[in-house]
Parts: C-alpha cells; sequence; structure tokens
C-alpha cells in the first residue's frame, strides 16, 4: 500500500473510532483511566495512535472534520484542493518550521471569537484586525479603545476580468483615521496579475497610494480565489503564481517595506512553492480553533466573524507574533 493510501486509510479508521465518541457507543467515558497506547513493537508502521481520552479532547476543540483530522497527523499537512477534496501532503523537512505551542492559546470570553497567545502569564500576540469598503464607516478612536494595535487596511485591487487597478473607495478615509488614533497601519493588495510585469505594475501601485502615509507594518499581496469563475488568472500554473509573489514582494522590499504573503492553506500548499518564498512573511488565514500549518508565518487571520467597537458588523480578527511597528 502507498503512503498516501495508508494514511487515508488510518485517516477513515480514526473517523470510524470517532463516531463511537461522539454516540457514545463505543468509547469510554474520559473521566475514566484511558487505555494505555500498545508496545511500540505491537504498533504496525504506518499507523496513528491516540488513546480515548485524546479522542475525546480532540472533538471538543475542533469545529469540524477537518479541523479534527489534522490533530492526527502531526508529520502531515491535511488540506482541500481545487474541487473539494482532501489531500493528505508530508510535511517538507527543509522548508522552515513555526514552532507555536497551541497550549498557549488563550480564549478570551467574548460573545465573538477573540483569542490571545499567552506564554508564561504574558501575552505574547498582539490583536488587529484587516478591514475593507465592506466595514463601511469606522469610529478609529472606539476601534484603539478596544485594544486593536494594528489594522492592514485595503489599499485596492485589480479587476477579475478586464484587470484594471482600483482603488479601495474608503482606503484614504480608514488609513488616515487609523493612524490618527494611533493604530498602526499595514496595507494589502487583491492580486488578480497574470504575469511578472502586472505583478510589478501592481507593487507600484501600491508605493504610489501609500508614499503620503506613515506605514510601519508589512505591505501585503492577497492571494486567494477568485469571485469569478472567469477571472483572468484561471489557468496560471504553479510557477507562474510564485513568480508573481517573488515580483511583487521584491519591489515591495526595495523600496524600503516588509513584504508579505496572505493565503489560506490550500494556496500556500497547492499554488505557491513555498521552497521560492522562504525569505518572506506570511499571513496565514485559518478558521480553525487551534491552526496547523507546519511552516513558517507571523500573523494568523483566526476569523472573519469577529466584533470591535467602532465596526458595525463582522471583520476580521488577527494575531501577529511579531512587533513590525518597533524600530
Amino acid at each position: 500500500m502507498s503512503t498516501g493510501k495508508k494514511i487515508k486509510a488510518i485517516f477513515i479508521a480514526v473517523l470510524v473510532l470517532s463516531a463511537g465518541a461522539f454516540s457514545g457507543c463505543a468509547v469510554q467515558d474520559p473521566s475514566e483511566p484511558a487505555d494505555a497506547k500498545p508496545p511500540a513493537e505491537e504498533i504496525p508502521e504506518g499507523s496513528v495512535v491516540v488513546t480515548r481520552e485524546e479522542i475525546y479532547r480532540y472533538a471538543t476543540e475542533s469545529n469540524t472534520v477537518w479541523e479534527f483530522a489534522q490533530r492526527f497527523f502531526g508529520d502531515v499537512v491535511v488540506y482541500k484542493d481545487r474541487d473539494g477534496k482532501f489531500v493528505f501532503e508530508p510535511v517538507d523537512p527543509d522548508l522552515p518550521r513555526s514552532d507555536y505551542n497551541w497550549d498557549n492559546l488563550v480564549e478570551l470570553g467574548t460573545a465573538h471569537r477573540e483569542v490571545a497567545y499567552v506564554q508564561g502569564g504574558k501575552t505574547i500576540s498582539i490583536k488587529g484586525i484587516d478591514i475593507s469598503r465592506y466595514q463601511k464607516t469606522v469610529d478609529w478612536d472606539k476601534v484603539a479603545s478596544d485594544g486593536v494595535e494594528y489594522a492592514i487596511i485595503r489599499l485596492g485591487y485589480r479587476g477579475y476580468d478586464k484587470g484594471g487597478l482600483v482603488l479601495d473607495e474608503l482606503y484614504e478615509e480608514n488609513i488616515e483615521g487609523a493612524l490618527k488614533e494611533g493604530v498602526a497601519v499595514g496595507v494589502y493588495f487583491v492580486t488578480q496579475a497574470i504575469s511578472v510585469e502586472e505583478a510589478i505594475e501592481e507593487a507600484e501601485f501600491v508605493l504610489e497610494n501609500m508614499r503620503d502615509h506613515d506605514i510601519t507594518w508589512p505591505v501585503v499581496l492577497d492571494l486567494e480565489d477568485p469571485a469569478s469563475s472567469s477571472a483572468r488568472t484561471a489557468s496560471l500554473t504553479r510557477d507562474e503564481q510564485t513568480d508573481i509573489a517573488v515580483a511583487f514582494c521584491e519591489t515591495i522590499r526595495e523600496a524600503g517595506y516588509t513584504p508579505m504573503l496572505y493565503c489560506n492553506i490550500r494556496w500556500f500548499m497547492e499554488e505557491l512553492d513555498l521552497t521560492r518564498l522562504t525569505e518572506y512573511d506570511k499571513w496565514f488565514a485559518q478558521y480553525f480553533n487551534r491552526p496547523f500549518f507546519p511552516y513558517e508565518y507571523q500573523m494568523w487571520q483566526y476569523t472573519n466573524n469577529g466584533r470591535v467597537e467602532g465596526i458595525a458588523g463582522p471583520v476580521d480578527l488577527n494575531i501577529s507574533f511579531v512587533d513590525y511597528g518597533q524600530d
């Protein structure tokens, strides 16, 4: 049996076992002593061994089957491909790894989810948001009072069909309002570039429109699936997408700013060649209770349904492990 098929078989077996945990039929109550794990010599090669107690805990801490499955595979990245099918990708040992211990993640107990990363009694993470015109008019004084330390503001985007460069209609209002109230600022641009030349054009458009503002946080290239199936980027290869990311980041870096790439797990795993992107900071979007991305990243977007004073309706919430505003 191939490694991929073996992993899938293990996954199915784990799900069958976990079904008992949810039904209360096949697994004992976690308050009772958990069964000891078998001796190592009795464990078939390629198997995943967990106790009943661990199954209960993983099920309790997970929102979805996807998140639940990932807890059993520390050396495999579980994600869904473009067609919605599960992929089990072995972790690349040559890529720089993240070392976050998610036992340090603390739920702050707000009505809508808010988290912090606390280590040794000290909050390590920095609270931030990202916004665009969809949040409408923002009361930045209230945002600052709610503990938001930075905002990544959409500067603009390239059109899906015709490819024109568009400035977010509330960009200037948002960036001026945030800076006035002491909220540090970065910007992001939603790419639809189909060539290195267009990626550079996007970066230059960003630089031109942030020239008069004090941008201390990263300048982000937002790479994600387009809303339109007829988008001009639909036929790009992995190498072409990576070329575009590198061209944008290098143009931003040469101008003296910190470039960053924003992606969900499928984009990082399937659409980009991470071996060529190790020198750029990354912003990872995954709405799990405990994220899983084994490689280095500096920011985590953990919900698109957050609540912040001064913003009417939901907003993306993030934690950063780097204070980009420090000199």
